[in-house]
């Protein structure tokens, strides 16, 4: 596998802690942050993997 690492992260510390009573997750601001910065990172790096993907089918 090809793969690139991405830093940004998603930290869920204590996890029951925040699940509802149906099991859903109900992330704090930090989680929300981090989900927010992941995602930003992976929308930066989906271009240019795209093209080198691409370059080498």
């Amino acid at each position: 596998m090809k793969m690139v690492p991405v830093l940004e992260g998603v930290i869920i510390p204590f996890v029951p802690q925040h699940l509802t009573e149906d099991g859903t997750l109900r992330p704090s601001a930090e989680m929300e942050a981090g989900a927010d910065a992941m995602l930003a990172e992976l929308a930066k790096l989906s271009g240019p993997l795209r093209a080198m993907r691409q370059a080498h089918a």
